[in-house]
C-alpha cells in the first residue's frame, strides 16, 4: 500500500511540474520586435536580426533561433568594413556564445526525446523482459567429443568476455537506482534555477524592447538571450520527461536487474565449465607430451646408429615440449589467481569508496572495516620480485621461439641432409637397406619439424601469456598500493580500539597467559623439530654459520682495532680502511639478527598454527630492531669506526653505549611481544588491549632514551653542538629537543584514547625519520672522511712540490733586478683549504637536501599540508598540464640545489678528479668553468620544466629576445660567445704569457665576458674576450715554451771578426739557461755605417727566463770583448769643414712700405 501511494504521489508531482512548465512557456511574450507573421509575409534580408527565426508549434508566440541565422550574422560582422577590429571581436564572441547555447538546447531536446521514447516503449520492453524471466534456465553445457585445446581456449576467452560484459551490465543496473535517486533530488533545484533565469531573461528583453533601428551589439545580445531562453526551456522539458520516465519504468528497472543477475549467473557457469575443460585438456596435452618424450628416448636407444643423432634431437625437443606445457599450465593457474585477486581488490575498493561517499566520511565502525580490508590486501613484495625477472623471461621465450622457427624453416627441404647421410652409409649395405635407412631418416626429420613447429608455437604462447600476466600483475600491485594508501589516509585519525577500561585487564591477562602457555611453545618446538628432520642441510649450514660467527667474532673486532692504528698514520691511511671497518661493523651488528631471521624463515615456511605464525612475524620485527641498535653500539665501540675514523671522542661514545645497552634490553622483548599480539588471530581484542599496553611501555622507554641522549648538555650533544655554537641547530635547541620528547608522549596519549593504529603509524614514521637522520649523518661522515684523506694527501704533495721547487731555485743563479719585473704576480691557485671548504659546504648541502626530501617523503601521507601540495592548482601550462604548488616548491628546491652545487663544485672536482689527472692549471680551470655553466643550464631547464615552461613554449620568445638583444647588446654577446670559444679551444689559459695589442702580461683569470691580465708593472687589465678572438694575439706559452732572444753587437772596423764570432759562441755555450738544441747561431750581418754588425741568436725554455738570459748574456758580451781587446762600436759622425774665400752674399728682405 505504501509503494502504491508513493508511486501515485510521484506521478502527481511530475504532472504538476510539466503543467507549470507549459504555463510558463505559453505566458512568455514574444521576445523579438516583429511577429512571425510579419517575418513570413516578406523575405528575410541578410542584415535583419530576425533572419532564420521559425515558430515553435507548442508556443506560437515564442520564436526559435537557428544556428544558420547566427552563423550568417557572424559572417556579416566579420566581413563588415564599418566595424572596428575590437568591436568585431566582441560581437564574434557573443555570437559564439549564442551558438553554444543553441548546441546546449539541441542536447536538452535530444535528451527529452530519449526520455519520451523510453517512457513510450516501457510496456513493450517490460513484456520482453518478463518473457525472458519466464523461460527456464539454460541447460548445462557439454563438450564435443573432438574438442581440441585451441577450441576450448577460444571458448574460454569468449566466456570470459561474456562474463565481463554481464558483470558490467549488472553493475550498471545495480547503480541505476542510486543514480535515479540522486537525479530526483537534483532535478527540482535545476528546474527552479532554470525558471528563475528564464524570468530574468524575459524581464531583460521586455525592458530593452525592440528599437526601430537596432545597433549590431543590440542584435547580437538579443540573439544570445533568445538562444539561452531556448536552451533553458528545452532543459525544463527534458527534466519533466526524465521524471515521467523514472515513474513509468520503476518496475521495468527491477525486472532488468533480475534478468541481469540471471545472465551473470549463467555466464559464470559457462566460464567455470570452459575453465574445467581447458584444465583437463591441458593436463592431457602435458601427459601426451611426457609420453612422447619417453617414447622418443626409447626409439633413440633402439634405432640405427646412423639416425640416432636425429632421434636424440627429437627426444630433446619432445622433453622441451613437455616442460613448456607444464610451465604454461603453471603460468595459466597463477594468471587466473592474479585475475581473481585483481577483480576482488577492485570490487572491494569500489565498494569502500562508495560507502564512504554515501556516509559522508569515515566513521569509527567503517575505520575498523578498513583496517580489516587492509589486512586482506595481497602482499605485493612477491609480485614485485616476479615482475623484476619477468621481462628477461619474456625476451628469452621470444628468442627461443624465433630460434625454433628458424630451425623449422631450415628443415622445409631436408634433401641435402638426406643426401649427406646416404653418402656416409657403408657401401657394403644392400640398396634396400640403404633406402630403408634414408626413409627412416626422412620420417625422423618430418617428426622433428613437427616438434619444432609445436615448440615454437608453445614458446610464443608462453611469451604472450607472460606478457598478459605481467600487465595484470602490475595493475594488481598498483591497485593494491592505491587501496592501501587510501586506507592509510582515511583510518589514521579514526579510532581503532576502545578507550581503556577494566575489561582491558582481563584481556591483557588472557593474552599474557596465551603468550607463556607451554603448549604453544611446545608446538613451535615440534614445528622446528619437524623442519629439522625434513631439511637437515639447512640447519647444518645454520650451525656452521653460528660456529663461524662465534670463532671469527673476536678476530673481526681485533681487525677493526688494527685498522684504527693504520688510520692514525698518514703514510698508511686510506679510505678503503674505513670501508672495511664499516663492513666489519655491519657483520658484527648482524650476528644475532641473522639468527633471528633464520628462525623467522623456518617458522614461516613450516608454520601450521596461529601462535607459530605470529611468533615468526615477531622474530622478523625483532631482528630489525636488534640490528639497528646493535649497529649503533658497534659503531660507538672503543677504537671503532666512530672514534678513530670519524674522530669522535671516547667520552660521548661511552655515554651512548651505556644508554643503548639498557634501551636494547628493554625494547627488544617488547617489540617481539607487541608484534606477536598484532599479527595473531586467536583473539583480535588482544591487540587493542595487551598490545596497546606494551606499545605504550615501549614508547615510554623511547621517550626516556631521547630525554637522556638528546639533552643539549649531555656528553653526546655537547660534543656535537660545541663546534657549532651560534649555528641554527644550536639556536633552535629549545624547539627540537622538546619536540623529540613530545612526539612519543603524544603517541602514548593517542594510543590511550583509542587511536592505536594512528599512533603506531606515526611512531613508525618517527622511527623512520630517526633512521634517516642517522643514515644521513653516517653518509656525511663517510664523505668528510674521504675528503679529509684527499686533503691530507694533497697537502703532502704540495709540500713535496714546494721543497723540490726550493731546491731547484737554490741551484740556479739568481739574476739581479733590472728595469722590469722578471715575472708578473699571478692570482694564486685555489688553495687546498678553500677546496676543502667548498666540498664540505657541498656535502652539508647535499645532506640537508637528502634529509628534507626524506622527511617530506615519510610524512607527506600523514600531514595534510604536505600531501595537498601536489593537489593545489595554480595555473594551467597546457591543455593537459597543470602546475601545482608542489611543482613550484620543487622548482625552488631545484634552483637552490643548482646554486649550491654550482658554487661549490670546483673544490669537489679539484680534490676528487682533476688533481689526479695530468692536466695543467689552465685545462683544469676550463673544465671547472664549463661544468659550472652546464650545471646552471641544467638546473634552470629543470626548474622551468617543473613550472610548465618548456622549450617549445618559449623558443619564439627567446628567438625574438635574442635578435633584439643581439642588436642592442652586440658587444656583450660577442664577448660572451668569444668566452665560450676560448674555454673550448683554449687559445689562452690561466698562467699563460700573452700579448694582445700593445698589452703583454700573465693571464690570471678567464671569465665568460672578459679576461684579466696582470702586466709586469703589477697593473691588472680587464680585456674583453672579443679582443682575443678577433684581434692579434701572441701566446708565448701556448704549445712550446722555447723562446729565442737576439743580441745585436757592433764592433769597430779593423777588429778580429773571427775572434769576435768565437767569443759569442763561447758565451752562448757557457750560459746554463741557453739551450744547445736548437743550437746558438752567430751571424755576421754586414758592414754598417759605424760598425761591423754581428747578431747572436740563442734559445731558452720558459718566458720566466727571458730577463735573466737577456741580462746575463749582455754582461757576458761586454766582459768578454773587454778582455779580448775588442772595442764595441758606437755611432760616429765625421764633420768636413769647407773654407770659402771672399764675402758671403747676404740679402736682407725688407717689409714693404
Amino acid at each position: 500500500m505504501t509503494k502504491k501511494k508513493l508511486g501515485r504521489s510521484r506521478a502527481v508531482t511530475a504532472v504538476l511540474i510539466l503543467l507549470a512548465a507549459i504555463i510558463l512557456l505559453s505566458a512568455s511574450p514574444p521576445s523579438v520586435a516583429q511577429t512571425p507573421e510579419a517575418i513570413s509575409a516578406r523575405p528575410a534580408e541578410a542584415n535583419e536580426p530576425n533572419q532564420g527565426i521559425v515558430t515553435d508549434e507548442r508556443v506560437a508566440a515564442t520564436p526559435t533561433i537557428t544556428a544558420e541565422a547566427i552563423a550568417a550574422r557572424k559572417k556579416q560582422v566579420a566581413e563588415s568594413q564599418e566595424l572596428a577590429d575590437d568591436a568585431k571581436a566582441r560581437l564574434t564572441e557573443v555570437y559564439d556564445r549564442a551558438l553554444a547555447q543553441l548546441k546546449l538546447a539541441e542536447e536538452h531536446a535530444e535528451r527529452a526525446r530519449q526520455h519520451e521514447q523510453a517512457t513510450r516503449n516501457a510496456p513493450a520492453a517490460m513484456e520482453e523482459v518478463q518473457k525472458s524471466l519466464a523461460q527456464p534456465a539454460a541447460a548445462a553445457l557439454t563438450a564435443p567429443a573432438d574438442l581440441t585445446l585451441a577450441q576450448a581456449e577460444q571458448n574460454l576467452a569468449q566466456a570470459t568476455a561474456a562474463l565481463e560484459e554481464a558483470k558490467k551490465r549488472a553493475a550498471d543496473l545495480e547503480e541505476e537506482p542510486r543514480r535515479r535517486a540522486d537525479r530526483r533530488a537534483r532535478i527540482p533545484d535545476e528546474s527552479k534555477t532554470a525558471g528563475q533565469r528564464l524570468e530574468e531573461i524575459q524581464k531583460t528583453l521586455d525592458a530593452v524592447g525592440a528599437p526601430e533601428s537596432p545597433t549590431e551589439p543590440d542584435r547580437a545580445n538579443r540573439l544570445l538571450l533568445t538562444a539561452e531562453q531556448q536552451a533553458l526551456r528545452n532543459r525544463l522539458d527534458a527534466n519533466a520527461k526524465e521524471l515521467l520516465r523514472y515513474d513509468a519504468t520503476g518496475d521495468f528497472l527491477a525486472a532488468r536487474r533480475d534478468l541481469a543477475a540471471r545472465q551473470l549467473a549463467t555466464a559464470q557457469k559457462h566460464l567455470d565449465f570452459w575453465q574445467s575443460q581447458v584444465a583437463a585438456l591441458r593436463q592431457q596435452a602435458a601427459q601426451a607430451a611426457r609420453t612422447e618424450a619417453i617414447r622418443a628416448r626409447q626409439e633413440t636407444l633402439s634405432a640405427r646408429p646412423e639416425i640416432q643423432p636425429i632421434l636424440q634431437k627429437n627426444a630433446e625437443l619432445a622433453q622441451e615440449q613437455a616442460e613448456l606445457v607444464a610451465r604454461i599450465q603453471g603460468i595459466t593457474r597463477y594468471s587466473e589467481t592474479v585475475d581473481a585477486t585483481l577483480a576482488n581488490v577492485r570490487k572491494n575498493f569500489d565498494e569502500i569508496r562508495s560507502q564512504i561517499g554515501t556516509a559522508g566520511g569515515v566513521t569509527n565502525a567503517m575505520g575498523i572495516l578498513l583496517l580489516g580490508e587492509r589486512d586482506k590486501l595481497p602482499n605485493v613484495s612477491e609480485s614485485q620480485r616476479r615482475m623484476r625477472d619477468r621481462p628477461s623471461e619474456i625476451v628469452s621465450a621470444q628468442l627461443q621461439a624465433m630460434a625454433r622457427d628458424k630451425q623449422w624453416s631450415a628443415l622445409s627441404d631436408p634433401s641435402d641432409k638426406l643426401e649427406a647421410l646416404e653418402a656416409q652409409l657403408d657401401p657394403a649395405l644392400l640398396e634396400s637397406e640403404r633406402q630403408a635407412i634414408v626413409k627412416e631418416a626422412a620420417d625422423s626429420y618430418e617428426s622433428q619439424r613437427k616438434l619444432l613447429r609445436a615448440v615454437s608455437d608453445l614458446y610464443w604462447d608462453y611469451a604472450t601469456r607472460l606478457a598478459r600476466l605481467d600487465s595484470n600483475e602490475r595493475l594488481l600491485v598498483r591497485t593494491a598500493e592505491d587501496f592501501s594508501d587510501f586506507i592509510d589516509a582515511n583510518v589514521l585519525w579514526v579510532k581503532s580500539s576502545r578507550t581503556p577500561g577494566l575489561a582491558d585487564i582481563r584481556q591483557t591477562s588472557r593474552a599474557l597467559l596465551w603468550l607463556v602457555a607451554p603448549a604453544n611453545w611446545h608446538r613451535t618446538a615440534r614445528t622446528i623439530g619437524n623442519d629439522l628432520t625434513a631439511n637437515p642441510l639447512i640447519y647444518m649450514l645454520v650451525a656452521a654459520l653460528i660456529a663461524a660467527t662465534v670463532v671469527f667474532h673476536r678476530k673481526i673486532h681485533a681487525r677493526i682495532v688494527a685498522s684504527s692504528e693504520k688510520v692514525r698514520q698518514i703514510q698508511t691511511d686510506c679510505f678503503l680502511l674505513t670501508v672495511e671497518a664499516l663492513a666489519m661493523t655491519v657483520v658484527l651488528a648482524a650476528t644475532w639478527p641473522t639468527f633471528l631471521l633464520l628462525a623467522h624463515w623456518r617458522l614461516s615456511a613450516a608454520a601450521a598454527d596461529d601462535f607459530t605464525r605470529a611468533a615468526s612475524a615477531g622474530l622478523l620485527r625483532t631482528a630489525w630492531a636488534v640490528f639497528a641498535l646493535s649497529f649503533l653500539r658497534h659503531l660507538a665501540m672503543p677504537h671503532g669506526l666512530a672514534q678513530d675514523h670519524f674522530r669522535v671522542r671516547e667520552e660521548p661514545l661511552a655515554f651512548l653505549r651505556r644508554h643503548l645497552r639498557w634501551f636494547l634490553l628493554l625494547v627488544v622483548p617488547i617489540v617481539f611481544v607487541f608484534e606477536v599480539l598484532r599479527t595473531q588471530q586467536t583473539d583480535e581484542a588482544w591487540y587493542g588491549t595487551a598490545g596497546r599496553f606494551f606499545f605504550i611501555v615501549a614508547l615510554a622507554g623511547l621517550a626516556v632514551f631521547l630525554l637522556l641522549v638528546l639533552r643539549p648538555t649531555s656528553a653526546l650533544m655537547e660534543f656535537y653542538l660545541k663546534p657549532r655554537r651560534g649555528d641554527w641547530l644550536d639556536r633552535l635547541r629549545f624547539l627540537w629537543y622538546p619536540a623529540c620528547l613530545l612526539a612519543p608522549l603524544s603517541f602514548i596519549i593517542l594510543a590511550g584514547m583509542g587511536y592505536l593504529y594512528g599512533a603506531r603509524h606515526l611512531n613508525e614514521r618517527l622511527l623512520s625519520t630517526i633512521g634517516l637522520i642517522l643514515a644521513a649523518t653516517l653518509i656525511r661522515a663517510l664523505f668528510v672522511r674521504g675528503l679529509t684523506i684527499a686533503q691530507r694527501r694533497l697537502a703532502l704533495l704540495e709540500r713535496q712540490k714546494r721543497q723540490a721547487a726550493a731546491e731547484q731555485k737554490a741551484q740556479q743563479d739568481q739574476a739581479p733586478p733590472t728595469g722590469e719585473m722578471p715575472e708578473g704576480k699571478v692570482k694564486p691557485e685555489q688553495t687546498i683549504f678553500e677546496m676543502s671548504q667548498q666540498t664540505r659546504k657541498l656535502i652539508a648541502a647535499g645532506t640537508t637536501i637528502l634529509l628534507a626530501v626524506g622527511v617530506w617523503t615519510i610524512w607527506k601521507d600523514v600531514l595534510p599540508a604536505l600531501s595537498k601540495l601536489g593537489a593545489f592548482e595554480l595555473y594551467k601550462a597546457g591543455p593537459e598540464e597543470i602546475v601545482t604548488l608542489g611543482a613550484v616548491v620543487t622548482a625552488l628546491v631545484v634552483i637552490v640545489i643548482t646554486v649550491m652545487v654550482a658554487r661549490n663544485v670546483p673544490g669537489l672536482l679539484e680534490i676528487v678528479i682533476l688533481r689526479h689527472l695530468p692536466l695543467d692549471r689552465g685545462v683544469r680551470f676550463a673544465i671547472i668553468t664549463i661544468c659550472r655553466y652546464l650545471l646552471v643550464v641544467i638546473g634552470t631547464v629543470l626548474a622551468f620544466t617543473e613550472l610548465g615552461i618548456g622549450w617549445a613554449k618559449v623558443q619564439w620568445l627567446i628567438a625574438a629576445m635574442t635578435v633584439g638583444l643581439g642588436f642592442g647588446l652586440q658587444e656583450i654577446f660577442a664577448n660572451f660567445i668569444s668566452g665560450l670559444i676560448m674555454l673550448f679551444e683554449q687559445p689562452i689559459r690561466v698562467d699563460d704569457i700573452v700579448t694582445v695589442g700593445d698589452v703583454t702580461g700573465r693571464v690570471t683569470m678567464i671569465r665568460i665576458r672578459a679576461t684579466t691580465i696582470r702586466r709586469w708593472d703589477q697593473r691588472e687589465l680587464i680585456v674583453p674576450n672579443k679582443e682575443f678572438i678577433t684581434g692579434r694575439l701572441i701566446n708565448w706559452t701556448l704549445s712550446d715554451n722555447i723562446l729565442r732572444r737576439d743580441f745585436p753587437v757592433g764592433i769597430v772596423y779593423g777588429s778580429d771578426i773571427r775572434k769576435a764570432e768565437q767569443l759569442l759562441y763561447d758565451i752562448a755555450r757557457n750560459h746554463p739557461l741557453v739551450l744547445q738544441e736548437p743550437k746558438p747561431i752567430v751571424l755576421f750581418k754586414g758592414f754598417g755605417d759605424n760598425s761591423l754588425e754581428f747578431e747572436l741568436r740563442v734559445c731558452f725554455a720558459g718566458i720566466e727566463n727571458n730577463l735573466p738570459v737577456w741580462h746575463d748574456i749582455n754582461f757576458a758580451i761586454d766582459d768578454a770583448f773587454r778582455a779580448a781587446g775588442i772595442e764595441i762600436a758606437f755611432p760616429q759622425r765625421d764633420i768636413h769643414i769647407r773654407t770659402i774665400h771672399g764675402e758671403i752674399p747676404i740679402q736682407a728682405n725688407k717689409p714693404p712700405a
